[in-house]
């Protein structure tokens, strides 16, 4: 339970209203390169007496936007509610957990609540039901037009769009109309406002973007959260060199502080082991060097040998430093947290058996195979593929084509280089089912157990959990297509998965 909120009385001087613009600065000053985002969100939000309309506050993950909004909320002192549908996953629960964090206000505003017992209070303050919602909100907050405007943040918000049953997107912004007070609903979440609004099938509301972190203002913060005992211009030369690898491909800053720490740790290494033999340290190049060094410094005659042992083929090496060691679950980034050094980037493709670093359930592992399927075949490839199981569909037979290989070899090399092709949430699972059907099919396992398997699974619940992971992510898609899909899957985890799962993954690799 929450501390008590500050007294109601008309007295109160909102911190916004008192000094927006110092209220603004001194949130900026704290979350860099959000100071466009943060200074609409506290526009958006107005007086504290204000009755406006529903917010939503959207951008891709890691972008500062949950923290900004709770934050900006616990220091105007307004009485509101946070709640997440990542752990309040159905509407019942989402339900209860915003009365008991409206309790401590609504005690304060309505006497009964403020003398009656303990056991009274539970029962008024009972939650079942999107009508006892709205009936509490309606008996216990203040119903005069000088009284403060009471939110609700809904963090995760598109969640609640895989949900089965009541629209609850729809009764939520209808929360403050049907309650007669002033009650004003903030979402959160990944997918643009036109997108959340055609799938919840609303109207669209006031809208606070939150871009993704361009790479000097990753660079920034980054070098602000440096080790204690970092040199700052030795880090930022580090920084400089880092994200020259990884700001192409990962712009999150989650991903990248865990990337970064035992990157660090690595780089620094040589420096450190200079000082304490009393040696003149090296330079920040010859660091970044030791570091895509295939082997730890040895003795010049090693290196020689070396050197003359594998000839020219050491200039065709790989750097260690790769993209492959952002890619969350990878087993480069694994193997990166556990303190290995060098990763190669081959490390996913190692391995007996294609046995995972990483254990996740089996269905998930077909819904990451079907991803990466979906970003890699054409959806020329579905006709030709499903057409068979689809009934009352006849698969007609093409005559023979004689540039049919050619163009098959153009496609797949246009998909290696192109490998974040996006898709709908519809052939994602359709995709899922085919290629879980045909598994089951091919090592002879009964039908009636994977049926009760995939009855059990929340399916929706299962691509929400890899969004979140970064495994999936959703862009920002059109009003009429709703969000679209792009996997981030590596080609060497793909082949990993399939191997633990038994899937032959080329069979189903069709280009054109």
């Amino acid at each position: 339970m929450r501390e008590g909120y500050p007294s109601i009385s008309d007295e109160i001087v909102d911190p916004i209203e008192r000094d927006e613009d110092g209220f603004i600065a001194n949130t900026c000053a704290r979350w860099a390169g959000r100071e466009r985002s943060i200074a609409a969100l506290v526009k958006a939000l107005g007086g504290s007496r204000d009755d406006g309309p529903a917010m939503y506050a959207h951008g891709p993950p890691v972008s500062g936007k949950t923290s900004i909004v709770r934050e900006v909320m616990l220091r105007s002192e307004r009485p509101h509610a946070f709640v997440s549908c990542a752990t309040e996953h159905s509407a019942r629960l989402l339900y209860e957990a915003i009365a008991e964090e409206l309790t401590p206000y609504l005690m304060e505003c309505s006497e009964f609540l403020r003398e009656a017992s303990a056991e009274q209070v539970k029962k008024a303050m009972k939650c079942d039901r999107y009508s006892d919602l709205v009936e509490i909100l309606r008996t216990h907050l203040p119903a005069s037009p000088s009284a403060r405007a009471c939110y609700v943040v809904v963090d995760e918000a598109q969640r609640m769009l895989q949900w089965r049953g009541e629209p609850v997107v729809s009764a939520l912004l209808r929360l403050g109309e049907l309650s007669c007070r002033k009650v004003i609903v903030i979402f959160i979440g990944e997918q643009g406002w036109d997108t959340f609004c055609s799938v919840a099938g609303t109207t669209p509301y006031e809208g606070v973007y939150f871009p993704a972190y361009s790479k000097d203002e990753l660079r920034f913060i980054l070098l602000r959260e440096r080790p204690m005992d970092a040199d700052e211009m030795m880090y930022n030369g580090f920084l400089g060199n880092m994200l020259g690898t990884f700001a192409a491909t990962c712009r999150n800053l989650r991903e990248l502080r865990a990337t970064l720490t035992p990157l660090w740790m690595q780089y620094i290494k040589p420096y450190d082991a200079a000082i304490a033999r009393g040696e003149t340290p090296p330079e920040p190049r010859q660091l970044y060097a030791a570091l895509n060094a295939k082997r730890a410094p040895a003795k010049v005659q090693d290196r020689a040998n070396e050197r003359e042992r594998e000839g020219t083929t050491s200039r065709r090496d790989k750097p260690n430093v790769h993209t492959g060691l952002t890619v969350p679950l990878s087993a480069a980034a694994l193997a990166l947290g556990r303190g290995e050094w060098p990763v190669a980037q081959d490390v996913a493709g190692s391995g007996a058996g294609g046995r995972l670093d990483f254990e996740i359930p089996r269905l998930t592992k077909f819904l990451l195979l079907a991803a990466f399927l979906c970003s890699h075949n054409n959806d020329d490839v579905d006709k030709r593929l499903f057409g068979g199981q689809i009934e009352g569909h006849v698969a007609r037979t093409s005559r023979t084509d004689r540039n049919a290989g050619e163009r098959e070899r153009a496609a797949a090399a246009e998909a290696a280089v192109d490998t974040r092709r996006v898709f709908k949430l519809e052939r994602l699972i359709a995709w899922f089912h085919f290629i879980t059907r045909s598994t089951c099919d091919e090592h002879g396992a009964e039908v009636a157990d994977l049926e009760e398997e995939l009855l059990s699974a929340d399916v929706f619940m299962q691509i929400s959990s890899m969004t979140q992971l970064g495994l999936l992510s959703i862009n920002r898609g059109s009003a009429m297509e709703g969000g679209l899909y792009q996997c981030n899957v590596s080609r060497d985890l793909a082949e990993k998965l399939a191997q633990n799962l038994g899937v032959n993954l080329p069979t189903y690799l069709r280009y054109v």
